[in-house]
């Protein structure tokens, strides 16, 4: 069992696999506390990023076509 706050499992051509775990933030002080609470938070904004982008792909081909008109021009 490794310390790692996170554990990412991945293998080509399958899903990610993404373990969060939170720290003991009780055997840190101070400044360490701080970090490790700033990394903690831009770890979860990147994971809500990726996710509003898989919306957002998944939106995008769910959406119909839009209907386009060919106009001559001579």
């Amino acid at each position: 069992m490794s310390d790692s706050m996170f554990e990412i499992s991945f293998q080509p051509g399958e899903e990610v696999v993404i373990k969060l775990r939170a720290p003991d933030l009780k055997m840190f002080k101070g400044e360490t506390v701080q970090h490790l609470m700033g990394a903690r938070k831009e770890m979860l904004l990147a994971l809500r990023s990726l996710l509003d982008e898989a919306i957002s792909r998944t939106d995008a081909h769910a959406a119909p076509a839009e209907d386009r008109t060919r106009i001559k021009v001579e």
